[in-house]
C-alpha cells in the first residue's frame, strides 16, 4: 500500500542500505538482499539504486535517497514523486534542489538542518548529496551512497564550505513545532530503538526524549513543562506514559522501541 512517508520512515529505508558496495557487474546490481551488499564489489556505479530507478551506470548518491524515499512509501512513485517536490527519481545533484519551493530549500549558512533532510554537497558546483539523519551544534550527520563506492555514514563540521545547502522533502508531516536547542543530537534512529529508557536513566538518549515530549506539550508530574536536562525522573516518566497514552501503547512509562517508533514518526 503506498502512501507518503515522514522523515523517520525515509531515515528508516536509508539506513538499511548502509555497507551496500556498488557492483563489478549488472547482474548483482538486481539483488536486494543484505547477503550481497559486499558481494562483485566495483568501481562502475552498477548499483540496485541504479537499477531500481532505470539509470543503471551513473553515479548513484542522488538514486539512494530516491530509492530509500520510494521504499518508505511503499513503491509508490506517485508518492515518492509527492514527496520529493514533484521529482521522482533524484538522478543528479542539484535537481531536487532545483525542484523545491523556496521556503524548503536554503543553503549552508540560511538553513537549520534536521533529520530527513536532503543535503547537497560542492564548492564551485553541486557534486554529491545524502540525507541528515542527526544534527548537533557543532556536526550534521549523513547517509549517503556513492561514498568511496559504497553508502555509509559520514560527518561533518555544519560550517564546511563543502555544505552547498540542504532540501527538505515534502514529508506526510514535514512541518515540525519549534523546540528549545537541537531535536535529536548525534544519535542514529536504528540504534536509538534499542534504548530501554526508564527511571533512573540519564545522557543524551534521555535528552533526545524530553525534546520529543517538549514538542507534544507533555507535562511534568508537577504540571510543569518538562526539563531537558538529561535524567529520567518522575517528571519524565509521567510525560512518557501521557505520550503513549496518545499514541494508543501500553502506558509503561519506559521508552522503548514501539515508544521511540511512534514518538519519532509523529514528529517526521
Amino acid at each position: 500500500m503506498s502512501k507518503r512517508c515522514t522523515a523517520a520512515e525515509a531515515l528508516e529505508a536509508f539506513a538499511y542500505w548502509l555497507g551496500y558496495y556498488e557492483k563489478a557487474s549488472k547482474t548483482y546490481a538486481t539483488f536486494r538482499d543484505k547477503k550481497y551488499f559486499e558481494a562483485d564489489k566495483g568501481d562502475r556505479n552498477y548499483t540496485y539504486m541504479g537499477y531500481h530507478c532505470g539509470v543503471q551506470g551513473g553515479a548513484w548518491c542522488a538514486m539512494m535517497v530516491s530509492t530509500a524515499i520510494d521504499e518508505a512509501c511503499g513503491g509508490g512513485i506517485i508518492d515518492a514523486r509527492a514527496v520529493m517536490h514533484g521529482l521522482w527519481p533524484y538522478t543528479s545533484c542539484d535537481q531536487l534542489y532545483d525542484a523545491a519551493p523556496s521556503n524548503m530549500r536554503g543553503r549552508r549558512d540560511a538553513w537549520t538542518p534536521r533529520p530527513g533532510d536532503v543535503i547537497v554537497f560542492g564548492r564551485n558546483i553541486r557534486e554529491h548529496t545524502g540525507m541528515v539523519y542527526a544534527v548537533d551544534g557543532t556536526y550534521v550527520y549523513t547517509y549517503e551512497g556513492n561514498s568511496s563506492n559504497m553508502c555509509r555514514k559520514r560527518s561533518y563540521l555544519r560550517t564546511s564550505d563543502y555544505i552547498w545547502g540542504y532540501v527538505r522533502p515534502k514529508y506526510a508531516d514535514a512541518a515540525l513545532p519549534e523546540i528549545p536547542g537541537e531535536l535529536y543530537g548525534p544519535v542514529v534512529y536504528e540504534d536509538i530503538w534499542l534504548h530501554l529508557l526508564s527511571k533512573g536513566c540519564a545522557g543524551p538518549e534521555v535528552k533526545a526524549l524530553q525534546r520529543l515530549l517538549y514538542a507534544m506539550e507533555l507535562r511534568g508530574e508537577d504540571g510543569k513543562a518538562l526539563s531537558i536536562d538529561g535524567d529520567f525522573g518522575r517528571n519524565t516518566a509521567h510525560a512518557t506514559k501521557a505520550a503513549q497514552r496518545l499514541l494508543n501503547l501500553e502506558d509503561d512509562g519506559k521508552a522503548g522501541r514501539d515508544t521511540w517508533k511512534a514518538l519519532l514518526t509523529r514528529a517526521g
